[in-house]
């Protein structure tokens, strides 16, 4: 999924479009070149705030009992549970 790119300067009198597309991809608005802000459906936003709140979870459970996973168990274990949702 690739960000599309748009001036915030385009922003306003393309709104409606933008909206449209964040069902598909997110939104990157851009103020002199550079990101600004990121537009995304709702759906995503919704999935990326689960996904926050899962690994705070695992954390706090590894802060509390002291058990220590190695940088690649972790990567393996976040890809399948990408590739799951």
């Amino acid at each position: 999924m690739h960000d599309m790119l748009i001036p915030v300067t385009e922003a306003k009198a393309r709104l409606a479009e933008i909206v449209r597309e964040c069902a598909h991809r997110d939104v990157l608005l851009l103020r002199h070149g550079r990101p600004a802000a990121v537009v995304l459906s709702a759906d995503r936003y919704e999935a990326l705030l689960d996904r926050l709140d899962d690994l705070e979870d695992r954390l706090a459970v590894h802060e509390r009992t002291g058990v220590t996973v190695s940088l690649e168990a972790l990567r393996a274990e976040l890809d399948a549970a990408d590739a799951a949702s």
